[in-house]
């Protein structure tokens, strides 16, 4: 037994030299690839590393001021613009609607990389570090005056329609007061062939047709009416802003018959009211249509159809009798002179 032990003893080193064990295999292929890799990366030649150029800036951020004019040159193109560089410390852009005037479609059609250009300072954005540039040259001094006059001329053109807006509105509120019918004294202001203008409120203008001046016709408007003449006129009619006015003497048949028909009723009542203070009724006097109606009466009773059997006629009520005897044409008169209506004849 211990000759056999001794035996083991003295191969088991032999054996582990020659096959070894699994873990020590594994380190030694570890060993073997990092070796080789450390002798792949010696053998490689070194990568030269980039080297940036130091901006030289000539421009402090201090001094850079809106309308300011640089040198530079052009850094990057891009679809919406392109960078210049013109000493500063960032680079400005310049928008493509800022490149030249009017349309551009492509920023190379104007500008390319590394071309030299004159640029104007736009704008500063200090916060986020931004320059907006331009590339079209500010106005001179001349140039300058002309805009700010078209300025002022387009501000004196919008001020004046403004003031013409407020004017016409404050004519519309006096036009709504005029009515129909009314009577003005007005100055002509104007005369044309078929009329004249004729103010009758101030601001308040009116025109009178040349038929509105005489009944005649072909007259002339001058044969009327004036420059600076004032004249008698009355509202015919209001449309909108527009009155239209005339210079006859027109009666208004409506209010003529209105009042007329008034005094008709006003005198009908005072009669009849005589009449049934002494006693008499309209029944008592015999009428024109009287005699029309039993003529017409035969001739419906001769067209209607005698399908039904005819019906008693109701009695008719007598009017009631005067006392005395028939009433006398002066006895009318009478009355007619006591009630006051014989003034209406």
């Amino acid at each position: 037994m211990s000759a056999t032990m001794s035996a083991m003893a003295s191969v088991a080193p032999v054996a582990q030299t020659r096959f070894g064990s699994a873990k020590s295999q594994k380190v030694v292929a570890r060993r073997a690839v990092v070796a080789r890799a450390v002798a792949e990366a010696e053998a490689r030649p070194e990568k030269p590393k980039r080297k940036f150029v130091k901006k030289n800036v000539t421009v402090q951020d201090a001094d850079i001021a809106v309308g300011n004019k640089y040198e530079g040159k052009v850094k990057r193109v891009q679809e919406y613009g392109c960078f210049v560089d013109f000493g500063a410390k960032n680079d400005g852009l310049v928008h493509i609607s800022e490149l030249k005037d009017g349309f551009v479609e492509n920023v190379t059609d104007v500008v390319s990389a590394d071309q030299d250009v004159t640029v104007w300072v736009k704008s500063i954005d200090a916060e986020k570090g931004r320059i907006s540039l331009t590339m079209k040259a500010p106005p001179t001094a001349d140039e300058l005056e002309a805009i700010k006059a078209k300025e002022a001329e387009r501000e004196a053109k919008f001020a004046a329609r403004k003031a013409q807006q407020a004017e016409a509105k404050a004519k519309a509120e006096k036009v709504k007061a005029i009515k129909r019918g009314t009577a003005f004294e007005g100055e002509v202001k104007s005369v044309q062939p078929f009329g004249a203008f004729v103010e009758i409120m101030e601001g308040v203008e009116g025109l009178v047709h040349v038929t509105e001046m005489s009944d005649d016709y072909n007259v002339d408007v001058a044969d009327f009416c004036k420059v600076g003449d004032v004249v008698s006129v009355k509202v015919l009619d209001v449309d909108g802003a527009k009155v239209k006015l005339t210079m006859k003497d027109k009666v208004d048949i409506s209010s003529v018959v209105e009042e007329v028909l008034q005094e008709v009723e006003a005198g009908a009542s005072m009669m009849e009211f005589a009449f049934k203070s002494k006693g008499i009724a309209a029944g008592q006097f015999p009428s024109g249509n009287d005699e029309e109606k039993p003529a017409a009466k035969k001739a419906e009773k001769a067209e209607a159809p005698k399908t039904e059997a005819p019906k008693a006629e109701a009695p008719k009520a007598e009017a009631p009798k005067a006392e005395g005897a028939a009433i006398s044409a002066k006895a009318v008169k009478e009355l007619r002179d006591q009630s006051g209506a014989g003034m209406m004849d």
